[in-house]
């Protein structure tokens, strides 16, 4: 900036543009004026690359009709020339002094190395030239430049420092088509660029087509030529003798600058007399009253440029006059001038960029923040009660669950974003919705139980905003139940007309508060869904379709809303709002029906529990109901007390038992020892027999061989039970025999009445696992088969048939996608629930809160208990869920590929004007009005002006009624 002010007049103020108060065309100018002063500086340089104005003429004419480029071509070759031999003496001295008859004589050595010098001719030979099409011809090419070069390099051992011979070394195009065709040649060569700025592909004075093949020139050519200046640099470096001339372009001035200039010019630049061409803007092209830098003042910094890169040119002359190489003083110049127009290049990039920053920075400075997706979507809220009239407004999802309006509710359901980062608290998502008629709907609860009902249908369509692949926000259907009251939340697809899918169930109540995260996933819009099938097979294109039609209907999120008091009080056939207050009677009968599975018929009221001539009154049956709970719950206490009882009786047998084993462990252990000291008294016995009978006559037999025999029989391994039992040898007497042992037994414990759910074996004895009790044909109730819904009459017949096929939603919103949606953003997405879910509860009153992470095993745990709580409430599906609501999703998102900044700035679009066109569709299709029905009439002229096919489509509508 100080180089352009001492440059200009002194009367002119040079600044940059975010300085200056502007319009935002003066931004286009300031565009087109430094790259004329780019396109302007790029031809000088190709004049002192030897494209003067003759050869600037020819190749002007080739760009008319073909494709022009520039190329650098390098060969090089090594070949060897001699081999020297020399001697080098060591620098070293050694001194020696010898004695010799009194006379000293003093010797001095040397040490003198023989080294073998190779020698090689390194050649290179290069070639700048400009030409036509892929210059097959010799017409087609014009040399720039060209040289043949050699240098002189040595080694010491007999191998080639370079390859024998490299053809091409380096061969580096870039294609100046642009710059010739923005060039006008009249008396001197002048730029000419100009941006359509009334043209649908002009989005900005940086995004634009003109600018786009500008940026692609510049950069092809900044390629070009950094390529060529580092093979140069390489080159330079392999030189026999490295040069050290200065070839920093520093000192010459880029006139490629982003400038606001005011004041007047007083005199006109000077022009070189050099050979180059000077290229300059042209005056006519001036803007009154624009603040950009004057075309005057563009050619002053062009003169200054031209007069510094001359400047340039002496000095390296003067440093590598004399030089001779592969790297003397063409090849410097060569550098110079392609590293300045890699300057060039740079500035005029970071020029662009400056313009684009510019803008974005004044579009903070005007908000005051950086706009985040939150806050797009916090404003299209706001946004949203300026456009819709209030009976299609955008409602906030969230929903009391209560039988009417005249009780309290049993707790909120809602869908609640949450700001990435959790920078904001989490808030229900605002969806179009609409309350259809009542029309009936089954689930399966399992194989053989089917169950219906006929609430509400509420119908939501949600649209996402997603920039740059962000949405900024994570979903979570949030369900809360309020102290003593609860209701089962189902989460599952709509695969029919009448048939809800539920894949998952919990139930909520008494405080809970269960957070289901919601991931979201988008699948093509309907555009690139026919773009991509199109040249496919018809058999392929059936496949897609089919698996688009399957997408389609899984955009279809439904979650039933199961109010449990109300369907109570209709299975024990109470009247309404009986059980409203009864706490502890709810309490009891939920425990009941879901931890101990009692059958209704065994609490529900009937007429034979009546005394004779007694009114079935309200209180009567609900005494009745309370009687029949008191009564299941005193049988359980008592069961569960004899339960205990034969828990204990069984421990106690068991501890006999262990007892009576331990004694007769003990008498075996005695019996054992009084049989060794029997056995040991006997041995003994006989030994001394055997004494006496060594001083006795022998006889033939006898006592000998009796005594003998019996010796034998006790040492020879025989059982010491045979022993005392068997008469001794030779008449001897047998000893006594040892005493029985004696075990004490257990008697066996007492026989007690059978209890219910208890089995027991024979002899009255308890089965060590006993089984839940089954209940007898005489008190179970009857099995009952799955039944159809509930018969309807005439007149809700009639409503069932004009009821809403709400699986065609989603293919209905495709096509209005595909119709109305000019920018192909709208994408259909898929809603599901996340893998762990937060369960928020409190197990009692005096205790505090806490959370829990439900993961696959425990919502399956959660879904069985819900299951079969519904079983019991509905009787095996016999009996419809009277106070159900069905709420039904299809969301959508609205892609754009950038940020919101970035949409605004680089795009010059309005985020709002676009999401507000695709909200409108969607509330079409929910409501199924025409948008002229829904907007306010004072937003009708702008949105007609913003999205006119909107307003089109009613149009024709209306003819077509």
């Amino acid at each position: 900036m100080e180089q352009v002010k001492l440059i200009l007049d002194s009367e002119k103020c040079a600044q940059l543009p975010s300085a200056e108060h502007h319009s935002y065309d003066d931004k286009f100018s300031l565009v087109e004026r430094f790259t004329h002063l780019t396109l302007a500086s790029q031809v000088n340089s190709l004049g002192f690359l030897g494209l003067d104005k003759e050869k600037l003429r020819q190749a002007k004419t080739w760009a008319e009709t073909s494709q022009v480029s520039i190329r650098f071509r390098a060969e090089e070759r090594c070949s060897f020339l001699r081999e020297e031999t020399r001697q080098v003496e060591d620098p070293t001295k050694h001194v020696s002094e010898i004695s010799m008859g009194g006379v000293s004589l003093g010797l001095t050595s040397k040490t003198v190395t023989k080294v073998t010098e190779f020698f090689w001719k390194f050649e290179v030979a290069y070639q700048l030239e400009v030409f036509r099409g892929v210059g097959s011809e010799s017409s087609d090419r014009m040399v720039l430049q060209s040289n043949n070069c050699n240098t002189e390099l040595k080694t010491t051992s007999k191998v080639t420092p370079q390859p024998e011979v490299k053809v091409p070394s380096t061969l580096q195009e870039a294609n100046i088509t642009f710059l010739l065709r923005h060039t006008d040649l009249g008396d001197l060569s002048t730029p000419v660029f100009k941006v359509d700025r009334v043209s649908k592909t002009t989005k900005t004075p940086r995004r634009n087509a003109e600018v786009d093949a500008a940026m692609a020139y510049v950069g092809g050519l900044g390629r070009f030529m950094r390529n060529t200046v580092r093979y140069l640099n390489d080159l330079a470096a392999r030189d026999g003798e490295p040069s050290t001339a200065n070839l920093s372009t520093e000192a010459v001035l880029v006139p490629a600058l982003p400038l606001f200039v005011s004041g007047t010019s007083t005199s006109a630049p000077a022009v070189t007399d050099g050979t180059a061409t000077l290229a300059l803007v042209d005056v006519g092209q001036e803007e009154s009253g624009c603040p950009v830098i004057s075309a005057v003042d563009s050619n002053r910094l062009l003169a200054e440029e031209m007069r510094n890169l001359q400047a340039k040119q002496q000095d390296l002359a003067q440093e590598l006059g004399s030089r001779s190489g592969v790297f003397a003083l063409p090849e410097a110049v060569l550098v110079v001038l392609l590293q300045h127009g890699i300057d060039v290049t740079q500035q005029w990039a970071e020029s662009m960029n400056y313009v684009e920053a510019m803008l974005r920075q004044q579009l903070v400075a005007a908000i005051g923040k950086e706009v985040t997706v939150a806050d797009f979507a916090a404003y299209m809220r706001f946004h949203y009660r300026k456009v819709f009239q209030d009976a299609y407004l955008p409602a906030p999802f969230s929903f009391a669950v209560r039988r009417s309006e005249l009780h309290s509710p049993e707790g909120t359901l809602s869908i609640e974003e949450e700001a990435t980062g959790g920078s904001t608290p989490s808030q229900p998502v605002c969806s179009m919705s609409s309350v259809g008629h009542a029309q009936s709907v089954t689930f399966d609860l399992n194989a053989s139980t089917t169950v219906s009902f006929s609430g509400d249908v509420h119908l939501h369509a949600w649209l996402a905003h997603q920039f740059s692949g962000q949405s900024g926000s994570s979903l979570a259907l949030v369900s809360h139940a309020r102290q003593f009251s609860s209701y089962i939340v189902m989460v599952g697809r709509i695969v029919s007309a009448t048939q809800f899918d539920p894949t998952y169930a919990i139930l909520v109540q008494n405080k809970d508060e269960l957070g289901i995260p919601l991931d979201l996933s988008t699948i093509p819009t309907p555009k690139e869904f026919k773009d991509a099938i199109e040249s496919l097979s018809p058999e392929q294109q059936a496949f897609a379709k089919a698996f688009r039609a399957m997408q389609l209907e899984s955009t279809l999120f439904g979650v039933v809303v199961v109010q449990v008091k109300p369907q109570l009080e209709e299975l024990l056939k109470l009247p309404e709002d009986s059980l409203t207050k009864e706490i502890k009677l709810t309490q009891d009968l939920m425990q009941l029906f879901i931890k101990y599975q009692i059958p209704s018929d065994l609490l529900s009221f009937s007429e034979d529990l009546l005394q004779p001539g007694e009114a079935a009154t309200a209180a009567k049956k609900l005494e009745i109901v309370k009687g029949q709970v008191a009564q299941m719950n005193g049988m359980i206490a008592r069961e569960k007390q004899e339960e205990l009882e034969e828990r204990r009786k069984e421990e106690e047998f068991k501890r006999m038992e262990q007892i009576r084993r331990m004694e007769e462990e003990r008498c075996r252990k005695e019996a054992e020892e009084v049989k060794i000291m029997q056995l040991e008294e006997r041995c003994m016995m006989l030994s001394d027999q055997a004494v006496c009978l060594q001083s006795a006559p022998k006889r033939s037999g006898g006592m000998m061989g009796g005594m003998m025999r019996g010796m034998a029989s006790a040492f020879g391994g025989a059982s010491a039970e045979r022993c005392a039992a068997s008469p001794a040898p030779g008449g001897a007497m047998p000893r006594s025999a040892p005493m029985p042992s004696v075990a004490a037994t257990a008697a066996p414990p007492v026989a007690t009445t059978p209890t219910i759910g208890k089995g027991r074996g024979k002899g009255g004895a308890p089965n060590a696992c006993p089984k839940p009790t089954v209940p007898s044909s005489a008190t179970a109730p009857a099995a009952m088969a799955p039944v159809a819904p509930v018969g309807r009459g005439m007149e809700d017949t009639e409503e069932m048939s004009t009821a809403r096929d709400y699986t065609q939603v989603p293919k209905q919103m495709d096509e209005q996608f595909e119709k109305l949606d000019p920018t192909s953003s709208l994408r259909p997405t898929i809603i599901s629930c996340g893998k762990s879910w937060a369960k928020r509860s409190q197990p009692s009153l005096l205790s505090a809160k806490k959370t829990e992470k439900l993961e696959t095993d425990q919502q399956k745990k959660e879904k069985d208990a819900a299951f079969d709580l519904l079983d019991a409430i509905t009787k095996s599906g016999a009996l419809p869920l009277s106070h159900a609501t069905l709420h039904i999703v299809v969301a959508a998102t609205h892609c754009f590929d950038k940020t919101v900044t970035e949409t605004v700035i680089q795009e010059n679009l309005n985020p709002i004007e676009r999401v507000e066109c695709s909200s409108l569709i969607m509330a079409s299709t929910v409501h199924q009005q025409p948008v002229a029905a829904m907007i306010k009439d004072s937003c009708r002229a702008r949105i007609k002006l913003a999205s006119p096919q909107l307003m089109d489509d009613v149009l024709k509508v209306q003819d077509e009624q």
